[in-house]
């Protein structure tokens, strides 16, 4: 099983390292700023005192202990995670540090950062009466030693840590030993270490990171994600990382399931651009024109992109219901093991069932190993989606048989369009196996025709502007232009913080990744260059009719041009 935790490893981390590595800096500055701090208070300094601080990203501060005490309990994200929803008040933080025997809470949790420590920061936080906050307590002490994982909520981290044991990827968690946050973390990053032994560039630091990529990929059920928009400013890669992410799902799948052989991944993604003339005849299905055996044109129904997707997905789903045994009633679709339907394996003899009984655990979800298809809309706002959608919209809500509807063609569909037969019509449905995402420029003024009942059937994601992943792809195109990140960076705090504009507005980094410039320029070359041929028309464009041209100046001083 290491292999396939090594796998997973190269998955979530080693490929993707251009996505984290922000994190993963910030992650590894401040858990060596505490180890130099340590340093210092082994050497008898106070906390309080400044030159306990000389060494850290913290010596430039006029007060550098309550600068580093706010980043380890009160900050909204400091390297290690957010605060999620356990939140403390700034006038409890102050009380704190007026309690006498804070500091030396703070310095036990520094210095021995074990169990001991940690259980009695605990209990001395609950003493305050300010609230439990687990979340702000657990990430203290993750900031104090990397022997824990950066996951400090409790919930998901157990999510993460009975998948781990149930799928063998790390040994069963003694009953007799405690059973709290801390002490399964030690056990779990212990083990992960023992099974990543050996993998190029693995350190303490991405294997902290890999427990939350492990949440948030894998053990969280992808059917909270399965309906989702990615939406944002132009140019933060929406589209892109919505094809990366779908590679990723499909990769970790396909390492479980069919880790042996040869798939196309393209057979189980589908891209589209909607645009305001497409319809649901595109989409779904509708009367099209097609050739006879006489060379006429006559109209005929044909299936849209969407249906004909939905119907390679649904093969293995529609499959089971088509039995009409008792096991497809008994049990509902995700309880499904590949033992329930054992049985049934002379009946089940298409291609596309082999893999699944040859998979050697049978125990296996029949959910789990049928594959995922992922279906992308770029630009999904520019249709007029009502039209587009349909009756789609019950589907969307219902997923599977249970959610199954009749289409406005539905006496017109024979077993060559329709998808499948219940009674005597054929019905539509999107199967529990397929992804939809979509993707939108949240400036478009086309962005409301999403209605409430749309918006609430997806998940929807911000995608921001970002600028550590941007620094990271200048450091290995051309370093002599990583300036350029902290250009658009101030670029956008401007832009931000202009009420004609906003943050919907701002410059995405993808205006700065494939720079058809010769790499020979100087870092203002190549900022003027930028300027004049994508930033400067695209900010006249937003601010063309308001009044405020002067914005256009202000913009390139922040920018760096003038």
């Amino acid at each position: 099983m290491s292999q396939r935790l090594k796998n997973l490893y190269t998955y979530l981390i080693q490929n993707r390292k251009h996505e984290l590595v922000g994190w993963y800096n910030e992650y590894k500055k401040f858990t060596s700023d505490i180890a130099k701090i340590r340093t210092k208070l082994n050497e008898n300094y106070d906390l309080k005192d400044k030159e306990t601080y000389t060494e850290t990203s913290f010596r430039e501060s006029d007060n550098p202990y309550d600068e580093f005490i706010s980043k380890l309990l009160y900050d909204q994200t400091n390297g290690i995670s957010s605060r999620g929803q356990s939140v403390l008040s700034w006038e409890n933080l102050t009380k704190f540090k007026q309690v006498s025997d804070f500091d030396e809470k703070i310095r036990n949790l520094i210095v021995s950062h074990d169990f001991d420590s940690f259980k009695m920061f605990r209990e001395w936080w609950i003493k305050q009466n300010v609230g439990n906050n687990p979340v702000l307590i657990n990430r203290a002490i993750a900031a104090c030693t990397t022997k824990v994982s950066t996951t400090a909520d409790e919930g998901k981290f157990n999510q993460v840590f009975f998948w781990l044991q149930k799928e063998g990827l790390i040994e069963y968690y003694p009953d007799n030993k405690p059973q709290d946050w801390y002490s399964k973390n030690i056990y779990a990053i212990e083990q992960l270490n023992n099974g990543l032994e050996g993998t190029p560039d693995v350190d303490e630091y991405w294997i902290g990171l890999c427990v939350w990529e492990m949440y948030v990929n894998i053990s969280n059920p992808f059917s909270l994600k399965k309906q989702i928009v990615k939406y944002g400013a132009p140019g933060t890669g929406k589209t892109f990382t919505a094809k990366q992410n779908s590679t990723l799902l499909f990769d970790i799948w396909k390492d479980e399931f069919l880790p042996n052989q040869q798939i196309d991944f393209n057979e189980h993604i589908e891209i589209v651009q909607f645009h305001p003339s497409y319809t649901y005849e595109d989409f779904i299905e509708g009367l099209r024109p097609k050739l006879d055996t006489e060379n006429q044109a006559q109209l005929v129904l044909q299936n849209g992109v969407f249906k004909d997707f939905c119907k390679k997905a649904a093969r293995w789903e529609s499959d089971i219901y088509l039995l009409q045994s008792e096991v497809y009633e008994v049990k509902s679709w995700y309880d499904l093991t590949i033992n329930d339907i054992i049985d049934f394996q002379p009946k089940l003899n298409s291609e596309h069932w082999t893999y699944i009984f040859n998979i050697e655990d049978k125990r296996k979800k029949l959910a789990d190993a049928v594959p995922p298809y992922f279906f992308i809309i770029d630009e999904i706002n520019r249709a007029e989606l009502s039209r587009v959608f349909g009756e789609l919209m019950y589907c969307l809500e219902y997923r599977g048989i249970n959610g199954s509807i009749k289409t406005q063609y539905a006496n017109l569909n024979d077993e060559n369009t329709g998808m499948i037969k219940i009674g005597d019509s054929y019905q539509f449905y999107i199967p529990n196996n397929l992804y939809l995402i979509g993707t939108m420029n949240t400036i478009d003024r086309s962005v409301e025709s999403f209605d409430f009942a749309l918006r609430r059937r997806f998940r929807w994601e911000e995608v921001f502007p970002d600028i550590t992943l941007l620094q990271y792809h200048l450091l290995n195109h051309n370093k002599n232009w990583i300036g350029l990140a902290e250009n658009l960076k101030n670029l956008n705090l401007s832009i931000k913080s202009e009420p004609l504009l906003g943050r919907d507005f701002q410059i995405g980094h993808a205006y700065f990744w494939s720079l058809p410039y010769s790499k020979d320029l100087t870092l203002s070359e190549v900022r003027k260059a930028i300027w004049e041929d994508s930033i400067e028309p695209l900010l006249q464009e937003y601010i063309r009719g308001t009044g405020r041209e002067d914005l256009l100046n202000i913009f390139a001083n922040k920018f760096g041009i003038r």
